[in-house]
């Protein structure tokens, strides 16, 4: 990709999401570090209109609030970063008893017992609550 296609597709990008952030230059800003995180991430030869949609989505979709929410302790973001997303859902949002089944010198083995099933994973004690 040359830089002419790659400032043609970020000026396609900011048109699109001008009336999101309210400034024309700030759009092509952000755009402009879209396509290069996009051209660095994924070594594209063409940057087509799905990679402009995408864009779009990516930059006018407002980012989750993080949550300071434990589970027996558990941070819920170590809780989604480490188990897949149907695993965090179960241990979040249902009730969880929770047991350390196994503990080393900087982790502890931490079971979540909760309405669908029965959920391990090794957590640092380094972000465990107190």
């Amino acid at each position: 990709m040359n830089k002419k296609h790659m400032m043609v597709s970020a000026h396609r990008i900011a048109q699109r999401i001008v009336k999101e952030v309210g400034n024309y230059s700030i759009a092509l800003s952000l755009a402009l570090k879209e396509v290069w995180r996009q051209v660095k991430t994924y070594n594209k030869k063409r940057f087509g209109w799905e990679a402009i949609y995408s864009a779009e989505r990516r930059l006018c979709t407002p980012k989750q609030q993080s949550s300071n929410k434990n589970v027996g302790g558990v941070p819920e973001w170590i809780i989604r970063k480490n188990l897949t997303t149907e695993e965090a859902f179960a241990v979040i949002n249902s009730y969880s008893q929770v047991t350390i089944r196994k503990e080393t010198e900087k982790a502890v083995l931490v079971d979540f017992h909760t309405d669908w099933g029965h959920v391990s994973m090794w957590c640092p004690k380094s972000v465990m609550a107190a």
